[in-house]
């Protein structure tokens, strides 16, 4: 084997190295090429905050006396707006998650409000619930005059969703502007909230307020999709250019100094196999290996004006009235969408909070999405948590937010 082959052979076996090492790691990035679609959903740490809902969920049943629910000075108030699903029911499992380990000062920041939004409620499978109402601070469904119950009648029966939701949307906001609370949230009704959430949220929008910039909305939950790279094809992301820059500034010295040092001379082999196949090919594994992969967002709060999907969306109160008017004038269309229209139009600051904080757990969409679009609505960083870490970590914030 001669010099040369030996080199390449060297470079080649380091790729693929490290190309098994991606493979084995970077399954769940959707940005990825590595990306598996068959163990990229894998529940992990959503598996174990699912056994404490269901913990809950029994205790709740089971229980007969009285829950604590919000303080008169609730900080956060979170709606949540619910209709029937085909197959499944996930509202109790979103309930349970909000709820479920909040400290008594967390349960007393939180107002809860719960909307079934259903014209014809008894068709919800959670309507008859006994423990629900005891465990939220508000439990209702449609209070309107008989033209607006025929009207969302109309929209059921016709399948109108982008017009409805954004009816049942707008009514869960003024739902939770009238609890007085400073900040609305809305949550949809098919998601797990991570342990911790509450304070988190608590401190995030703390710290978005020492900003002192108007804003519209803070969001808990971001899918890798949408933090991935501009392409996902080879030359989608400058690679190219990229490539030129770095191997030319190897190359342009070595040729230039390779006549007055004996190192360049020496070495020429190595520099032109270097510059020519190795640096080339690390810069497109890097980028084919996906952003969130390599470089996930730190912790904290992001100015953001792309993401993902309304899932859990946080609000200040003092934006309702004009978005509610907003909303009212638009009619229809996708939440995520008409937010970031009205951000734009208004010039409002758009945030994103990390680590996320929710996970889309719905694959029974509400709208009939197909299912595998619906199960692509995912987060992986959520399923990288560590449970016990997570616990610490919140009983350590609510005692720095309190000052306990």
């Amino acid at each position: 084997m001669n010099s040369l082959t030996r080199k390449l052979f060297l470079c080649a076996s380091f790729l693929l190295t490290l190309i098994l090492y991606a493979r084995a790691h970077f399954y769940r990035d959707p940005g990825s090429i590595f990306f598996d679609k068959t163990r990229a959903y894998q529940q992990v740490y959503s598996h174990h905050r699912l056994l404490e809902t269901e913990e809950f969920i029994r205790a709740a049943k089971e229980g007969a006396g009285e829950y604590q629910k919000a303080a008169d000075n609730a900080t956060l108030c979170v709606a949540i707006s619910s209709v029937k699903r085909q197959r499944n029911n996930y509202l109790e499992t979103t309930i349970a998650g909000i709820l479920a380990g909040l400290t008594p000062q967390e349960r007393g920041a939180l107002y809860l409000s719960v909307f079934i939004s259903e014209t014809d409620p008894e068709k919800h499978p959670s309507y008859r619930s006994r423990w629900i109402p005891r465990v939220v601070d508000n439990f209702h469904t449609y209070n309107v005059s008989e033209p607006r119950l025929e009207l969302l009648q109309d929209m059921e029966r016709e399948e109108r969703f982008l017009e409805k939701g954004v009816f049942d949307y707008r009514t869960a906001l003024e739902d939770c502007y009238e609890s007085g609370a400073p900040y609305v949230a809305v949550f949809e009704d098919d998601i797990l909230m991570a342990d911790g959430w509450m304070v988190r949220t608590l401190l995030g929008l703390r710290d978005v307020e020492k900003r002192a910039e108007d804003w519209l909305y803070m969001r808990l939950f971001n899918q890798e999709r949408s933090i991935g790279w501009a392409g996902k094809h080879i030359g989608g992301n400058h690679e190219f250019p990229i490539i030129a820059l770095l191997s030319g500034a190897i190359l342009a010295p070595t040729y230039f100094l390779r006549s007055r040092f004996r190192f360049f001379r020496v070495h020429l082999e190595s520099i032109m196999v270097l510059s020519l196949f190795l640096i080339p090919s690390l810069v497109i594994l890097f980028y084919q290996c996906g952003k969130a992969s390599l470089l996930p967002p730190h912790d904290g709060i992001y100015a953001q004006k792309f993401g993902c999907c309304a899932q859990a969306m946080v609000m200040p109160r003092d934006q309702i009235p004009d978005l509610s008017s907003f909303l009212r004038r638009e009619k229809e269309g996708q939440m995520d969408t008409l937010l970031n229209r009205r951000a734009r139009r208004a010039k409002l600051m758009r945030y994103a909070f990390y680590p996320v904080q929710a996970q889309h757990i719905g694959l029974d969409s509400a709208r009939h999405t197909d299912e595998d679009e619906a199960r692509a609505v995912w987060s992986m960083a959520f399923e990288m948590r560590d449970p016990e870490r997570a616990r610490k970590d919140h009983l350590e914030m609510v005692n720095r937010y309190w000052e306990l």
